[in-house]
């Protein structure tokens, strides 16, 4: 890049400064003018001053049709209308002096005869024109006219004035007063006439003055000065007692030099300032031809083709970049040549539009024909060369190589909307096809099904055989689902054990029947699941659209429910939401919601405690604990232990989650605060639902309970799911940033299952990243260790601690050491136990 250009050296003037100087030359005219008071009166002679006054007249009659010469001729629609208002004016007055100049003492007869009151008469109307002009000037906003015919008006007007004055004083002399009487001298009203144009101009220096300081737009330094030299000279016509005397002399010779302030204002606002604006240009587009020379060279340094095309889309050049792309040098070809030929019709239609006018720019992707052997994809912009009469000449472009960000973009879409497992679309894209289903459905009047399938005793295969096993079944169930549908159908894992199928364009009841039992007939075969068969059976519940409901919400929720009556059916069977709703609830599903009110106000919701240790060892070989999470445990006397996954959504949909999150709290603290005081280095995990974040008295009563047990805020880690972090994130950053402030740390749950952007990420406040079980568990497979590897590194990046959670044998932390993972937890350090036999473990009791 070129080198940016010298700066002055010293420095600016300011607008005082700019007003001192200008007020040298009044200071000093006026101490001149102090000083002949004190000397002695002196008469020239009015046979020795007449050539002088002559020559001192000619002069300002110069300058006066300078000044309006260059305002004139300098004109333009931008120019301040006030300039053009001095100009005009000073025209009229060097006519005006023109006349007293002619009518003085001693000059020859110019139709009536020279006279004192002849030249006094032309001199005050100039005088009292000048100070009228100076005056407005000042006073009016230093802005362009409206019109530009204005000028031709005022010119107009100025010129009236000076034929009048001419026509009084020629024609009928006697119709004007008295200005000097010979014998007596200056009458009292040439006096007091002088004395009006002292006030005209000392108001007229007062305002430039002050606008001057004001850091006024214009030159007002030289029109305060011209204005203040003027009422000096106007001072020194009240004192003069012969025509040719010492006064006359000195206030001739202010009045040239007060034009000359005039003259030298108005050429810096016509002609010097637009040459130096000029010459600025000038440079200004020296600097931006070196950087577009240098811009160009940069840019031949890039990956990155700027070419030229004819309107008809043929290249006329191109920079080295094309060079790099397409492997052959730019010619007189079509750049449609090196277009994929089934892209060829699309881009050949954005060019057209190009060409015709209907477009002045277009952006795009597109597949390139290049010597490579792989498909590659450019991304292009496109913009039309335009005449000055707007016709089109050309098309710039730049063309850049985006194939691996587009393999990258639609690797990253589809994990985003498919499970990372299965393959399946998951929550996000299998809504979204619900939704685009039931709008056509609704449009051609046609039945949809949605299916809700639930593997049975899933925790036991897992428990038996490990969650490996349970993931290549889940894995072998969804492509034994998936074969089995129609064409038209979709499966997609909803979490879990649980997958979801979508059945569009069902006739009727029967049809849907037909398809679970279809089903239903692949489930009794074994699975071999390494080298083990597995038996494996599902509870289904459909629900149909639009009997059963007619939005996505509904129809999953009332499928859900047919689900869970199966399940109590005995299992292995399917069930339909309005034959479920024609019997009413499924038993076990009204057993929960029944006593799920009582079991939170009763005390039998239990916390267990799960241990989390630091991936390094310490010296003696252990992994030491570092945090404990406190999860919710219930246990029913006629059903045993029911699972969180069944009572945490439904005491969300119930409305008792900020009960049931009160009670874990609660629990949780008082435990926490006893082992604090002898560990006080641990931190406790606390699991917060989305209606807890959202409640208002969340954050206030969370800091209160806190305290209540004299426990840190900054020993509690608050883990909110990515779903309600990201998804939300408009309304939760505000939530979570009143959490940190609060000290709290704050953790994103189930990392990597979500949604989000990385944008959105690194707004919110948080400090952990808890690694989704599912990714955990992959760890040995190239997939899973690669998505790990950029899970901690986009963690490292960020700033944010990590935390792998499932972790269930020492392979699995040994591998997520070499990761540099930051904390552990899983069934390897324990499972989640009360917490009196958390206090036996080794990780809790050996350091303690």
């Amino acid at each position: 890049m070129p080198a940016p250009a010298e700066q002055p050296v010293g420095p600016t003037p300011t607008p005082l400064h700019d007003l001192k100087r200008a007020a040298l030359w009044p200071g000093a005219l006026l101490l001149l003018f102090l000083m002949i008071g004190l000397l002695p009166s002196s008469d020239f002679g009015i046979g020795r001053y007449l050539p002088l006054h002559t020559a001192m007249e000619t002069g300002a009659i110069v300058v006066a049709m300078l000044v309006f010469g260059i305002v004139w001729n300098a004109y333009s629609d931008e120019r301040p209308g006030n300039v053009v208002l001095l100009g005009v004016v000073l025209l009229g007055t060097a006519l005006l002096d023109f006349g007293h100049m002619l009518g003085y003492r001693g000059m020859p007869d110019f139709i009536t005869p020279a006279s004192p009151q002849k030249a006094i008469v032309f001199w005050l109307a100039a005088r009292l024109l000048v100070a009228a002009g100076l005056l407005v000037a000042a006073l009016r906003p230093w802005q362009p006219m409206l019109e530009t015919r204005h000028r031709y008006r005022l010119l107009a007007g100025v010129l009236a004035y000076v034929a009048l004055l001419y026509a009084l004083e020629l024609l009928t002399p006697d119709h004007l007063p008295a200005f000097f009487v010979p014998g007596s001298g200056l009458t009292p009203l040439k006096v007091a006439f002088e004395y009006g144009l002292v006030l005209i101009y000392g108001a007229a220096a007062l305002v430039f003055a002050w606008r001057a300081m004001h850091g006024a737009a214009f030159n007002a330094a030289d029109l305060f000065a011209a204005s203040a030299v003027a009422m000096l000279s106007e001072l020194c016509f009240t004192r003069y007692v012969s025509v040719s005397d010492s006064y006359n002399f000195i206030g001739h010779l202010y009045k040239i030099i007060s034009y000359g302030f005039i003259y030298r204002a108005v050429f810096v606002e016509s002609v010097r300032q637009p040459f130096q604006a000029l010459s600025r240009a000038l440079e200004n587009e020296k600097h931006w031809a070196a950087e577009q020379h240098s811009l160009v060279r940069t840019l031949d340094m890039l990956e990155e083709a700027v070419i030229e095309l004819r309107p008809d889309g043929t290249i006329i050049n191109a920079n080295s970049g094309w060079w790099q792309l397409a492997g052959r040098a730019p010619g007189t070809y079509p750049l449609l040549d090196s277009v994929h030929p089934e892209d060829q019709a699309a881009f050949a239609g954005c060019l057209n539009s190009l060409a015709d006018g209907t477009k002045d720019e277009f952006h795009g992707r597109f597949r390139f024909v290049g010597d490579a052997a792989y498909e590659r994809w450019m991304e292009c912009r496109f913009v039309t060369e335009l005449t000055d009469a707007g016709k089109i000449v050309g098309i710039r472009g730049v063309l850049r190589d985006i194939t691996k960000t587009y393999l990258q973009e639609r690797h990253i879409a589809h994990m985003a909307l498919h499970d990372a497992l299965t393959g399946l679309p998951n929550r996000v894209l299998l809504e979204d096809r619900v939704c685009k289903t039931i709008q056509l459905a609704r449009r051609n009047q046609d039945r949809v099904a949605v299916c809700f399938i639930d593997l049975d005793h899933f925790k036991n295969i897992n428990d038996a055989y490990g969650h490996k096993a349970g993931d290549a079944l889940l894995l072998s169930m969804a492509q034994a689902l998936e074969k089995n549908l129609r064409d038209g159908d979709t499966v997609a894992r909803w979490g879990g054990d649980e997958f979801v199928a979508l059945l569009p364009g069902i006739v009727n009841i029967e049809d849907a029947r037909q398809v679970a039992r279809k089903l239903q007939k692949v489930m009794p075969r074994s699975f071999a699941v390494a080298g083990q068969p597995i038996n494996a059976t599902f509870s289904m519940g459909i629900a149909m659209f639009p009997d059963d409901g007619d939005s996505v919400e509904s129809l999953l929720a009332h499928a859900d429910r047919a689900m869970f009556y199966a399940k109590s059916q005995g299992r292995n069977n399917f069930q339909l939401f309005s034959e479920m709703s024609a019997k009413g609830l499924g038993k076990k599903e009204l057993y929960i919601q029944a006593k799920l009110a009582d079991a939170i106000q009763g005390g039998q919701i239990e916390v267990w405690f799960q241990p989390q240790v630091r991936t390094e060892r310490d010296a003696e070989g252990r992994h030491r604990l570092v945090g404990i999470e406190a999860l919710a445990r219930w246990h029913d006397k006629d059903l045993g232990w029911i699972s969180p996954a069944t009572f945490i959504p439904m005491a969300e949909s119930l409305g008792l989650i900020a009960d049931l999150g009160q009670r874990v709290t609660t629990l949780a603290l008082a435990q926490f605060q006893r082992w604090h005081a002898r560990r006080p280095e641990l931190h406790l995990s606390l699991n917060i639902s989305k209606r807890q974040l959202f409640a208002p008295e969340f954050v206030s009563g969370l800091i209160h309970e806190v305290s209540r047990h004299d426990l840190p805020t900054s020993a509690i880690v608050l883990e909110i799911t990515e779903s309600v972090a990201l998804l939300e994130v408009e309304f939760a950053e505000e939530r979570l940033r009143q959490l940190v402030d609060a000290g709290f740390i704050l953790s994103i749950d189930d990392f990597g299952t979500g949604y989000a952007s990385l944008s959105q990420l690194h707004e919110l406040p948080v400090q952990e990243l808890k690694i989704d079980i599912s990714f955990v568990q992959r760890v040995h497979t190239p997939d899973g260790l690669r998505i790990l590897q950029a899970i901690v590194q986009l963690g490292r990046a960020l700033g944010l601690r990590t935390v792998a959670e499932g972790v269930e044998d020492a392979q699995t932390a040994t591998t997520l050491r070499e990761l540099e993972v930051d904390t552990l937890q899983g069934y390897h350090f324990g499972r989640p136990v009360p917490a009196r036999v958390l206090e036996e473990l080794p990780a809790f009791a050996d350091q303690d």
